[in-house]
């Protein structure tokens, strides 16, 4: 044996992987580490939760009170006609393009209450004036 194999030391240990594939040594700190990954995922889950009541609620008070959405760019759409008579349809929107465009600003603007924001970003987001 040589000096260098003298300063090498070999140890068996147990190693802890959380469901994010990171490595730990200690169980403790593996086992706070999958609750916090748990609490993540489960905060996820609420947000989405949260965001598809919301949108549940407006489809069905604009069911209910028999209101439609239409595209304000084209909101009669000619139909022709055999005889050649004019026949107009309101431009309605497709209620599935509704809660897709409801579901998405509500994304985005729970993006922005977000607690971990910098300074620069709320200020560029402000429409104070």
């Amino acid at each position: 044996m040589n000096n260098n194999d003298l300063k090498i030391n070999k140890e068996l240990d147990t190693v802890y992987i959380d469901s994010s594939g990171k490595r730990h040594l200690d169980y403790v700190k593996a086992l706070w580490s999958e609750t916090q990954i748990n609490i993540a995922r489960e905060r996820k889950l609420q947000k989405k939760q949260r965001i598809m009541d919301i949108v549940e609620l407006i489809m069905q008070v604009l069911k209910s009170e028999n209101w439609g959405v239409y595209y304000k760019n084209q909101p009669i759409q000619p139909l022709e006609m055999k005889d050649g008579d004019a026949l107009y349809k309101v431009n309605q929107v497709d209620e599935t393009e509704i809660e897709t465009i409801i579901t998405g600003a509500l994304i985005k603007g729970e993006a922005w209450e977000e607690p971990s924001q910098t300074d620069s970003s709320q200020s560029k987001n402000s429409t104070t004036g």
